[in-house]
């Protein structure tokens, strides 16, 4: 082999390492990206009906509730024309067979009649028509979930107040029955002095006291919940439970304060703040000013 050869295969093999590596770079940049654009646009548009279609646990307006059955329908209606395209899809694959068959049919019959007339060309035109249904119907329900849309951009000033109202009243619901199981709870235990008293009455009742009947009360149940046999005080119990109402009612993240329109204060503690940004500095300032406070210091 002569030098020009020799460096003609040497340049092919260094263009050729330079290919495959521009290749790995690619595939390692998309990754399992799908490379077919128009299955990337289906699978982004599910995703936009999966997040218009999104509703909570309760059905709180009845006009949202309209426009959800609404949605149902043609949701229902596109779920339908799925099927019927299955079908329409296993008769296609069906058919050079069953078209092959029914023609040994006609030969070993001696050719007698009109020769069998092929169905394949029918499934396809079956199969298509199956197809496009599916389509329409994938949009009247776009149409269906952009008319919700519309309707809740529209309205949410108005479905927010409804919906912080409802969380108010909850709230001071929850907590009024929480503040009145102490004296349930008190009138249970009376009931139990009542019925011991009467089952030993000249007697003195055994094991007779309210010390006892209220430890029995939350030993079992705060095992379970919590894994401890530690003494609870019912009233740490009731406490716990209003603060968990105020939680629930109360405590948002940052992004949910923010939809809410909630202002969102600056602190170390929700985003990365320089030393010398005035923010950081009075955060910093307020912090050991509470915590001095705390320890009881000036």
């Amino acid at each position: 082999m002569t030098d020009s050869m020799i460096e003609a295969v040497s340049a092919a093999s260094a263009a050729m390492r330079a290919d495959v590596a521009r290749s790995k770079l690619h595939l390692r940049g998309v990754g399992s990206l799908p490379l077919d654009r128009e299955a990337a646009t289906w699978e982004f548009a599910e995703e936009q009906r999966a997040l218009r279609n999104s509703r909570p646990r309760t059905r709180r307006w009845k006009t949202l509730e309209k426009l959800d059955d609404e949605v149902d329908r043609m949701k229902q209606r596109q779920d339908d024309a799925g099927a019927r395209l299955q079908e329409a899809e296993a008769a296609l694959a069906r058919a050079p067979e069953d078209d092959a068959r029914g023609l040994a049919d006609w030969l070993a019959g001696g050719e007698k009649g009109k020769r069998p007339t092929a169905a394949l060309y029918e499934r396809q035109r079956e199969r298509d028509a199956a197809r496009l249904l599916v389509e329409a119907a994938a949009v009247e329900v776009d149409r269906a979930l952009e008319r919700r849309l519309q309707h809740i951009e529209r309205n949410r000033p108005k479905m927010l107040d409804d919906a912080r109202r409802d969380v108010t009243d909850a709230h001071q619901r929850l907590q009024a029955h929480a503040q009145a199981l102490p004296a349930l709870r008190q009138a249970l235990l009376d009931s139990r002095e009542n019925l011991l008293w009467a089952a030993a009455y000249p007697d003195r009742a055994e094991g007779f006291g309210f010390t006892a009947a209220a430890a029995l009360g939350l030993r079992a149940p705060m095992k379970r919940a919590l894994g401890t046999d530690a003494r609870i005080e019912f009233t740490g119990l009731v406490a716990a439970l209003e603060e968990d109402a105020t939680a629930i009612a109360e405590a948002f993240g940052a992004e949910q304060k923010r939809q809410l329109g909630i202002e969102v204060p600056r602190t170390p503690q929700s985003e990365a703040m320089w030393e010398n940004d005035p923010a950081n500095i009075a955060w910093k300032q307020a912090e050991v000013k509470r915590l001095r406070g705390q320890l009881g210091l000036r």
